[in-house]
């Protein structure tokens, strides 16, 4: 009985070593991937106990996609070290805009007999420009999702691609914050006053710096209004008849390490985060027991290896994580 119980503990010694030290090579493999280095031990044992914990909600969300049971499936991105109060403690997207543009914004509703088309993705215009990322040492992801609707829009309406400068929203818009959080409606406004300069004139830095707006560099636009969109019918309606249109979106630790799928999972208690809506469309159902899927096809700023190749794609027709509350847009 007692040598039962010696191999026993033996058993149990060797497992928890050969599982540690399969671990510490996922560890390794992961810093060294993302570039990431910490600035003590104590720092990145503190990081090592958070990424233990997504490794492993990671592993048991995959079993439940393997079976069928969810829809998406997550991985071990660059977020992993992070926690959801990360993300909020340095937030890109403030719950109420400095100035008021957004609650006395026009609200803008499309005729309810209009027909929706069934699907919309303006990648198959060539007028999305690529993802691009913020970076993590900068809340700006207002300013990208401001900047790439105006990308697509100029595009669809001149059939002209042109980068324009995140920079110079987190640099020279009073209205915003820079790195600490802004919207995106506020920008159309500094657009419509100042015009935009070129990406590759004003480049992007990931830290606020004195304004470097140069208005004999600057692109003007010929802004004819901005406005919100209640609810995601006309949304939908929006992207599907003139193009792609930023919304706000409650980020949760589960939406960042989100690898593919379509997103009906756990959200933030509100929004945290800006993005581009590009389009929309329907998963047929696989089984005659099973719905339709709709979903939103969203451009996010962290980078092509996030995500589907720097997409997401979130169930539609339910205010998944709020995508419906703070959606705008701009016409030329």
């Amino acid at each position: 009985m007692y040598l039962d119980k010696f191999f026993f503990l033996v058993s149990a010694i060797v497992i928890c070593t050969s599982a540690s030290h399969f671990l510490d090579q996922e560890w390794n493999a992961w810093k060294s991937k993302y570039g990431k280095t910490y600035i003590s031990h104590e720092r990145e044992f503190f990081r090592r106990k958070i990424w233990e914990d997504s490794w492993e909600k990671v592993q048991k969300h995959n079993q439940l996609a393997d079976q069928g049971l969810k829809k998406y499936r997550l991985e071990m991105n660059q977020f992993a070290d992070k926690t959801a109060q990360d993300h909020v403690s340095r937030p890109c997207f403030r719950s109420t805009p400095k100035s008021g543009r957004f609650a006395s914004a026009p609200v803008y509703s499309y005729d309810r007999n209009t027909e929706l088309p069934k699907e919309a993705d303006w990648r198959k215009s060539k007028c999305v420009t690529p993802v691009r990322n913020q970076g993590e040492l900068c809340g700006s992801c207002w300013a990208f999702a401001a900047i790439s609707v105006l990308e697509s829009r100029y595009c669809i309406k001149k059939n002209k691609v042109i980068y324009f400068s995140e920079q110079q929203f987190v640099d020279c818009d009073e209205k915003n914050d820079g790195c600490c959080g802004g919207w995106p409606i506020d920008a159309f406004e500094h657009v419509a006053e100042n015009g935009i300069m070129r990406r590759k004139d004003y480049e992007y830095t990931q830290q606020k710096n004195e304004c470097g707006y140069n208005s004999n560099k600057a692109v003007m636009l010929n802004v004819t209004k901005f406005y919100t969109l209640p609810e995601e019918q006309n949304m939908a309606m929006s992207v599907a008849l003139e193009g792609p249109i930023t919304v706000a979106i409650g980020v949760s630790e589960e939406l960042q390490m989100y690898e593919k799928g379509i997103f009906d999972g756990e959200c933030a208690e509100e929004v945290n985060h800006a993005v581009t809506i590009v389009g929309y469309g329907t998963k047929a159902a696989e089984n005659e027991d099973e719905e339709d899927e709709d979903y939103w096809i969203i451009k996010n700023s962290w980078g092509k290896n996030w995500g589907e190749n720097g997409y997401i794609r979130m169930k539609r027709n339910s205010n998944q994580c709020d995508i419906a509350t703070k959606a705008a847009t701009v016409d030329f």
